[in-house]
């Protein structure tokens, strides 16, 4: 039932976004055009630890990790080759420990990937957090009103020594093309929204926003180990700035560093598509005096491609505009 709920959502947002990013445009002498549709369901774990660095006034919360109860995830993301928009959606569906000791989590992702130019992808994503807890001195003390809201988008440009287009090396599921190496460079602007209402004694409604932007770079790798079997990562650094938004006309820029890491497996068998994908994030944030918090996102999934090709009359002309 959980499943069904999230196809019906992801269908309504994969046209409406089809119905925005792209205009079909109808042929005279009814040549017919043909597209390759993909599903992509998924169950996941994602993992977000808070770790709070500096000294808040609650001070039982000093070096404190802050867990969520590790939601299991339902997942559905679709889209169609040489098109605009690539639409992804992910809910938290059970945890796996006990809720009366470890409180109950919750979690919802967005995401929207776009290819263009064979060389650039834009990310632009929304995840929302809720439940976390940490131990002190054995005691498992829960954070249930504890949120954070993500909001991100990203530009990123990629070459790599075959000259392979960026949806073929990224979109897994298509023709194998063999051993790739190469690397990207880009920018991205990240909010953050964080409701720690135990960090303080004085004011437990104290809510921090923060906004934050810079560059990034990184090497990818695409090895085909056997006809079927290909391993890809992609591993990269940034440097950003940005600081509390309150107020905006006060705030203080602060130096930021983050990293990435993502290793996929990748099974392949005509038109079906097993992966294996673990990603590691890690991210800073300074708010008050500057007291640290860092945010580091763990994410496991288990993921199969479906793909469905198709042939219609209409042919996608923002494509052509845009020279795909």
């Amino acid at each position: 039932m959980v499943f069904l709920l999230l196809k019906v959502r992801m269908m309504r947002i994969f046209f409406f976004f089809l119905f925005v990013g792209v205009l079909w445009g109808q042929e005279n002498d009814m040549k017919y055009y043909q597209y390759n549709l993909w599903l992509r369901p998924s169950i996941n774990m994602d993992y977000l630890r808070l770790e709070v660095i500096e000294a808040p006034e609650n001070e039982s919360l000093k070096n404190k990790k802050l867990l969520p109860n590790y939601p299991v995830n339902l997942g559905l993301s679709m889209g169609i080759y040489n098109t605009f928009v690539t639409v992804g959606y992910s809910k938290s569906i059970v945890p796996l420990r006990d809720t009366d000791k470890y409180g109950k989590s919750k979690f919802f992702d967005f995401q929207v990937h776009s290819f263009f130019k064979e060389r650039f992808l834009f990310d632009l994503y929304y995840q929302d957090y809720k439940g976390f807890y940490y131990t002190d001195k054995a005691n498992i003390r829960l954070l249930n009103d504890t949120k954070i809201h993500q909001i991100g988008s990203e530009l990123l440009y990629f070459r790599n020594l075959k000259e392979i287009a960026l949806e073929q090396l990224l979109n897994h599921g298509k023709t194998q093309f063999g051993t790739a190496f190469g690397w990207y460079i880009g920018g991205g602007l990240y909010y953050h929204k964080i409701d720690i209402p135990a960090l303080s004694y004085v004011n437990s409604n104290e809510v921090f926003r923060h906004i934050q932007a810079g560059v990034s770079v990184g090497v990818t790798g695409n090895i085909n180990l056997t006809d079927n079997f290909t391993a890809f990562t992609l591993m990269g650094i940034g440097g950003y700035f940005g600081g509390e938004m309150k107020p905006l006309s006060k705030m203080k820029l602060n130096g930021y560093n983050n990293f990435r890491l993502l290793l996929s497996g990748v099974y392949t068998k005509k038109d079906w598509t097993f992966i294996f994908t673990v990603q590691e994030n890690n991210k800073q944030l300074y708010y008050r005096k500057n007291e640290q918090i860092d945010i580091n996102s763990s994410n496991i999934e288990i993921s199969c491609i479906r793909q469905f090709r198709f042939q219609t009359k209409y042919r996608n002309r923002v494509m052509e505009l845009l020279g795909m």
